[in-house]
């Protein structure tokens, strides 16, 4: 469950945004509307002037991304000198978990994971999945994936498979998107502009 009420002034850009709700979330909005600053906002990879941001009832607005539970994927989210499985893995290794025997493999399934090599060689789409995996083996409390699902081939088929693991694992996710149509692919719409969020 995420609970964010927040505001941030940056430069021109004034962001008010309130955010509340549980499972896979869409946040929709033109380039320029706020969608990176409330996913960072909550991340803990901004500080915000006022307000509050709560994940499953836990207050993390003062504390460091790192202890908040949270983990954030944009199309530049990945270890160009890693090779597939243990880029995957890498989470888990950091928090010295062990997944679950058959995990790895089933995940990779799901989402058209077959491929392997260093990540560098591999296609940006191919990056995005082999990150989101990474993302979701390290089991975050609620993961933030500011538009790089819109970097995918087949990507409704991959977000269906991504969104049936996520709720299989209890978390909550938000995607960031230009396109509001892509409500659809989610259990709750938010739409953005100009910094303030307006729940569908």
């Amino acid at each position: 469950m995420i609970e964010a009420k927040v505001r941030k002034q940056l430069d021109q850009f004034s962001l008010s945004a309130e955010l509340e709700d549980s499972g896979f979330i869409c946040l929709a909005g033109r380039n320029g509307s706020g969608k990176t600053t409330l996913l960072r906002a909550i991340a803990g990879l901004l500080p915000v002037d006022d307000g509050h941001i709560r994940i499953d009832g836990v207050d993390v607005t003062r504390l460091p991304a790192e202890k908040r539970g949270t983990i954030m994927v944009t199309p530049n989210s990945f270890f160009p000198h890693l090779d597939v499985d243990s880029h995957i893995t890498w989470g888990t290794r950091l928090k010295r978990m062990k997944p679950e025997e058959g995990k790895v493999s089933k995940v990779k399934t799901e989402l058209g994971i077959d491929f392997g090599g260093p990540v560098r060689h591999l296609s940006l789409g191919m990056r995005v999945r082999v990150a989101l995996a990474t993302a979701l083996l390290a089991s975050p409390k609620m993961i933030l994936v500011d538009e790089a699902f819109s970097t995918l081939h087949e990507r409704d088929d991959f977000i269906a498979s991504y969104r049936k693991l996520v709720s299989a694992e209890g978390m909550d996710l938000i995607f960031s998107t230009h396109d509001e149509t892509d409500g659809r692919l989610a259990e709750h719409l938010y739409l953005i502009s100009n910094g303030t969020t307006k729940r569908q």
